[in-house]
């Protein structure tokens, strides 16, 4: 009995030594987001770029889902969204009125929640301007318009 217990023991600390990829996440069921917008485009999922109206946002864009597949390789989904760095921590709404009531229809995600995201519709993405409006900033209020215009 105590050559088995020494067996077992044995396993599992060559196991936690050279580990077995337990703790490593599954890559291939979360939809991944580009870091910079020259690694959307070198991942082939860039969509396009926009110039915004407002100095709180630093950048951004839109390309298309995408996931790894089992071997690493970038795998294109369904889908298009909006990411936006931003300098302080806002939301979008799509109406004044949902702006005022604080409703906002997206997410911070990403690499440590830098991002915030929202889902684009193909109408919106095939506009070379597109109108939210950014709730947040450290008076967590609607702060207004937000404009963004497609960089040519």
């Amino acid at each position: 009995m105590n050559k088995k217990i020494q067996i077992v023991l044995t396993s599992v600390s060559l196991l936690s030594m050279i580990g077995c990829n337990i703790d490593v996440p599954d890559r291939t069921l979360f939809t991944q987001i580009s870091e910079t917008i020259e690694e959307s485009k070198a991942n082939g999922v860039f969509l396009a770029e926009y110039r915004p109206n407002r100095e709180i946002i630093k950048k951004a864009w839109a390309e298309i889902h995408w996931v790894y597949d089992t071997l690493g390789n970038i795998k294109k989904q369904r889908g298009h969204e909006l990411y936006i760095e931003a300098i302080d921590s806002i939301g979008l709404s799509r109406t004044w009125e949902r702006c005022m009531n604080g409703d906002t229809s997206n997410g911070n995600m990403g690499v440590k929640g830098k991002y915030l995201t929202f889902i684009l519709t193909e109408e919106e993405l095939s506009k070379d301007t597109l109108i939210y409006y950014i709730y947040g900033g450290k008076k967590r209020k609607c702060m207004g318009e937000l404009q963004l215009i497609k960089k040519k």
